[in-house]
C-alpha cells in the first residue's frame, strides 16, 4: 500500500495529544484518593492547550486524505457501520470536550464538572484511538493488517507518545513525578517492541491467497489470470502497491526500529539507573519516539498488501505459503429443483 503522509501525521499528533492527555488527567485524578499527584495548574493549561493544537493540526493534515475536502462532513453518516466515520465523530468529540475541560479547569467551576469532563474526554479520545486501529484491523483485504496486534500495537503507540511527552512536560512542572513515569514509559517501549515483532514474525506464517479468496469463489473452480488487463499504471497499481517503498522497506524497517525502540529504551534506562534526570533524555526520548513512529507508519502501510495485486501480478510470493483460502469455503451444488 502507498503510505499516505497526512494520515501518518495524523497518528503522531493525534497520538500525542490523546497519550499526553491521558497521563495528565489520570496523575491529577489519583490526587483524590489522596497521593501526592495533584499538578500545578499551569501544567494541565499548558497540557490541554497543546493536546488541542495538536488534535486540530492532525484533522487539517488527515484532511488532505480527502479527495473532496468539503465533503468531509459527510463522514458522519455511516456511523454504524463505518469505522472512519466513528473516528471522526469521536475525534470531533474528543477535541470539543478537551475544549469544555480546559475552560472548567481554568475558571475553577468545581471537581464535579471538572472530573465528569475529564472522564468523557478521555473515553472519547480512546475510542477515537481504537476506531482508527480498526480502520486497517478490519480490513479482510490485506491479510498483513487483518489482525488484533495491529490493534493492541496502535494504542500502545499512544501511550508510548504520550509517557515521553508527560516526562518532558513534567520536568518543569512536578518533577518528583519523573521516575515512577520512567519506569511506566519503559514498560510501554518495551510492550511496544513485542508487539511490533510479533506482528512482523507474524508475516512470515501468512499463506498467500489465490485469485478465488480474493473474490470470494468456490475453490473447485479454480481462477487463474491470464493477462492483467492494463499495460500502463493507474490508480490500483500505485495507491495499492508502492514498488519503491518495497525496495527500500528493508533500509526503513530496521531504522524504525532503532529509532522507536533501542534510542528511547537506551536514554530514559540511562536515566533511572544513574538518577541523572535531565530534561534532555526526556526531549531527545519522545523526538526519536516521534522519528520512529513516523518511520514505523511508514513501514506499516508498505507492508500492506492488497489481494486486488493478485490481478496485476504484484503480489509477492516471498514470506507466504500457498493455501486453499483464508475466507469461508463454498462449495458448487447442483440440484433439479426449481
Amino acid at each position: 500500500m502507498h503510505p499516505p503522509l497526512s494520515l501518518i501525521w495524523f497518528f503522531l499528533t493525534a497520538g500525542t495529544s490523546i497519550g499526553l492527555y491521558t497521563f495528565i488527567y489520570l496523575t491529577d485524578f489519583l490526587s483524590l484518593f489522596g497521593l501526592n499527584t495533584q499538578l500545578p495548574q499551569k501544567m494541565v493549561l499548558f497540557s490541554v492547550v497543546l493536546c488541542l493544537v495538536l488534535i486540530g493540526l492532525g484533522a487539517v493534515g488527515a484532511s488532505f486524505h480527502l479527495g473532496h475536502k468539503l465533503r468531509a462532513w459527510k463522514a458522519i453518516k455511516r456511523f454504524h457501520t463505518s469505522w472512519l466515520s466513528r473516528e471522526a465523530v469521536f475525534s470531533g468529540a474528543y477535541g470539543f470536550t478537551l475544549l469544555l475541560y480546559g475552560l472548567v479547569y481554568y475558571f475553577n467551576l468545581g471537581p464535579i464538572f471538572q472530573h465528569f469532563l475529564g472522564v468523557i474526554t478521555l473515553l472519547l479520545g480512546w475510542l477515537s484511538a481504537f476506531s482508527t486501529a480498526m480502520i486497517y484491523a478490519s480490513n479482510r483485504f490485506v491479510l498483513e493488517w487483518n489482525t488484533s496486534l495491529t490493534v493492541l500495537y496502535y494504542l500502545n503507540m499512544y501511550l508510548m507518545l504520550g509517557s515521553s511527552a508527560f516526562l518532558a512536560t513534567a520536568y518543569h512542572y512536578k518533577p518528583e513525578l519523573i521516575k515512577p513515569y520512567l519506569l511506566l514509559a519503559l514498560l510501554f517501549v518495551f510492550l511496544g517492541l513485542a508487539l511490533r515483532v510479533a506482528f512482523n514474525v507474524r508475516q512470515f506464517f501468512l499463506k498467500r491467497p489465490t485469485i478465488n479468496e480474493a473474490l470470494n469463489l468456490p475453490h473447485n473452480r479454480p481462477v487463474k489470470v491470464l493477462d492483467t488487463g492494463t499495460t500502463t499504471n493507474n490508480y490500483c497499481t500505485e495507491e495499492f502497491y508502492y514498488r519503491r517503498g518495497k525496495e527500500i522497506l528493508s533500509f526503513v524497517l530496521p531504522l524504525a526500529y532503532i529509532f522507536t525502540f533501542v534510542i528511547p529504551v537506551m536514554l530514559l534506562s540511562y536515566s533511572l539507573i544513574s538518577a541523572n534526570y535531565k530534561y534532555a533524555f526526556y526531549a531527545l526520548a519522545y523526538a526519536s519516539l516521534f522519528i520512529g513512529s513516523a518511520l514505523e507508519r511508514w513501514s506499516f502501510f508498505v507492508e500492506g498488501n492488497h489481494v486486488q495485486n493478485l490481478f496485476y501480478g504484484l503480489y509477492p510470493e516471498e514470506g507466504y505459503r500457498l493455501r486453499k483460502g483464508y475466507m469461508e469455503k463454498k462449495k458448487t451444488k447442483i440440484s433439479l429443483r426449481s
